[in-house]
């Protein structure tokens, strides 16, 4: 059962938020403002918490945040759904999107969900992009597919560590925000981190399996991620790496 106190995630992500809901007629629309000063703390944060490791090149310039989405939002990519976009505000710094019907991705949803998460995010890396802030909530899905909410670090890029750090930090931010309830359901924690790492295997592509290869290897990535889930984590992409 699910902690009922938020988790420092889902406090981060109250803290930071930059959008809200438009209602004209019967259309739902999401104003996000990219000059909101939550948004300017929360990458700071993000930036300031990576150091150490620092293999991502994230911006916490405004305007280049919204010029990031925008492309990434309107180039032809494989993988995840993506909201349209229908006004880009360059002065006001700011856009106005589709607001996409259905449930975040959390602890709660299930295998099928996580798989495809991990299918889409492989068939993304396979297309050239990486995201950069690949937490559960920048995620919706509904009986269309899994959309990509927030995207405000996308690249495109072709380096590895790139597609390895959205792996990472998708791990490191489920294992935080799960943490009480995942230390004492190992099964559960594994089977869905299981889920999501055969679903991006899929892909056909061979950049999935060099990056599982990286993650396996690098140590350093551990430390993303709180004891002991990281040796959860570990085992996991051990185990799974022995059947491909």
């Amino acid at each position: 059962m699910r902690a009922l106190t938020p988790n420092i995630i889902e406090l981060l992500d109250g803290f930071s938020r930059q959008s809200r809901l438009l209602i004209t007629g019967s259309e739902k629309l999401i104003l996000k403002e990219y000059n909101s000063r939550v948004g300017l703390v929360k990458w700071f944060m993000v930036n300031v918490s990576s150091t150490p490791i620092k293999p991502y090149p994230y911006t916490l310039s405004s305007i280049s945040r919204m010029e990031r989405e925008v492309s990434f939002f309107k180039a032809s990519t494989q993988g995840f759904k993506k909201p349209r976009i229908h006004v880009v505000d360059y002065i006001g710094v700011r856009v106005i999107r589709d607001y996409i019907e259905g449930e975040k991705i959390s602890y709660e949803s299930s295998a099928e969900v996580y798989e495809q998460y991990g299918r889409n995010l492989g068939m993304l890396h396979c297309s050239g992009w990486a995201l950069g802030d690949t937490k559960l909530s920048n995620f919706v899905y509904n009986s269309s597919g899994v959309y990509v909410i927030d995207a405000e670090q996308a690249i495109k890029t072709n380096r590895i560590e790139h597609y390895a750090w959205d792996i990472a930090v998708f791990a490191s931010t489920f294992s935080i925000g799960c943490y009480s309830t995942c230390i004492l359901n190992e099964e559960e924690y594994t089977g869905k981190i299981k889920s999501f790492i055969e679903g991006y295997l899929e892909t056909p592509c061979s950049i999935p399996c060099e990056v599982v290869g990286i993650l396996k290897d690098r140590a350093e990535i551990l430390l993303l991620i709180p004891f002991p889930l990281n040796f959860f984590f570990l085992k996991t992409l051990k185990t799974i790496q022995k059947h491909t």
